[in-house]
């Protein structure tokens, strides 16, 4: 009897009994966690990416079939072009518009505030933010109308939370677009776009998640005009 597992018997050597999990095992499964994990990351920061490649190529002029559901223009404004007007509230409450921009070189930035990459977005932009004051770059952090249709935080809480001690940095608006505004610059809906606009009002460059693309933004900001 005593040979036999589940009879009263010790179970054979290298397998766990019912109590317990031999140390080997636990490694195996810990292993297949980061792996796991690893995948995940990876995959997350892939699609970011390509995301940020999406908004490059849709700004530049050329076609794409990626994105989310197109209204109307269907496109996001291109570099070279004339920046859209639009309106957005300030998380004090007061009202802004593009056109005060007019006159200022900024950088305007569109976010969904339960999208990660906008949060460390807004961690990174934090970590840049003497830097683009003094390139003259007055930045203009707004959400997207309705937050895109998903429940996240209230834009204030994100910025305190995710811009630290750069949510008082006066070179750092935060706000909510106006339905009009969402649509004019982020028809298809993107989690995470920028437009530098130059003193003329003009696009000058688009792109998305500055936590990946912090040194093109910041290369461009140095030359705008």
């Amino acid at each position: 009897m005593s040979g036999h597992p589940g009879r009263g018997g010790r179970p054979p050597a290298g397998r766990p009994g019912r109590s317990g999990r031999s140390p080997h095992a636990k490694a195996l499964r810990r292993r297949r966690a980061r792996r796991l994990w690893w995948a995940s990351a990876g995959a997350a920061a892939a699609a970011v990416a390509a995301v940020a490649v999406v908004i490059a190529v849709t700004a530049g002029g050329r076609t794409t079939a990626a994105g989310g559901t197109s209204t109307a223009g269907g496109a996001v404004p291109a570099a070279g072009s004339a920046a859209p007007g639009g309106s957005f509230t300030t998380v004090s409450g007061r009202t802004g518009t593009i056109a005060s921009l007019r006159g200022h070189k900024s950088l305007l930035w569109f976010v969904a505030t339960w999208c990660p990459s906008c949060q460390a977005g807004t961690q990174a932009m934090a970590g840049q933010a003497a830097r683009l004051r003094a390139a003259g770059i007055e930045v203009v952090e707004v959400e997207d109308y309705a937050d895109l249709g998903q429940p996240g935080p209230a834009m204030a809480g994100f910025a305190r939370q995710f811009a630290g001690a750069a949510y008082h940095d006066p070179g750092w608006t935060f706000g909510i677009a106006s339905r009009a505004l969402t649509r004019a610059y982020n028809p298809r809906g993107y989690l995470d776009a920028y437009f530098l606009l130059g003193f003329s009002g003009k696009v000058a460059y688009v792109n998305a998640a500055p936590a990946s693309t912090m040194s093109q933004l910041l290369a461009h900001a140095g030359g705008l005009t």
